[in-house]
């Protein structure tokens, strides 16, 4: 596995891919500076700079999930929530065909090993924002949907 650190607008953020798919992108609290030949890498730190300067809108850079099938389908289904859009927990466990499961959903999306290009900031609880695991939390996904209606 590779790895590489890249300063945005929400942090440090560490990105862990091999040769293949990018496996992590994680908050981190202290910047390295390194450098890559892995492709994965370099695509996925040139998108999440154009996403940050409003340039993209979809993610091409190829991701692996390791996760429970429930929590794939979750993924899968975030995926498909539009830039600047959002979409409660309760339609995700809907539109998945688990009508009860918004929980379920809730802790697939607070457990997200790949924010940004798994817009989970872009779900949101029925009364509210409702929580967001990265960066400083609240006020992370605030700013990511504050910054995705700009550019829109």
């Amino acid at each position: 596995m590779d790895e590489i650190y890249i300063k945005t607008p929400i942090g440090i953020l560490k990105i862990i891919a091999d040769k293949q798919a990018v496996y992590e992108i994680n908050f981190a609290k202290h910047y390295k500076d390194t450098q890559s030949k892995n492709d994965v890498l370099n695509l996925c730190v040139d998108e999440i700079n154009r996403y940050f300067k409003g340039d993209l809108k979809t993610f091409t850079t190829p991701i692996f999930l390791k996760e429970t099938d429930f929590k794939i389908k979750v993924y899968n289904e975030i995926a498909k929530i539009p830039y600047g859009m959002t979409a409660t927990y309760k339609q995700i466990a809907q539109n998945i065909g688990h009508n009860n499961a918004f929980r379920a959903v809730g802790n697939a999306n607070a457990t997200n090993k790949i924010p940004i290009i798994i817009p989970c900031h872009r779900v949101v609880s029925t009364n509210g924002l409702g929580g967001y695991s990265g960066g400083d939390g609240v006020k992370t996904k605030e700013f990511l949907l504050n910054f995705e209606q700009k550019y829109r």
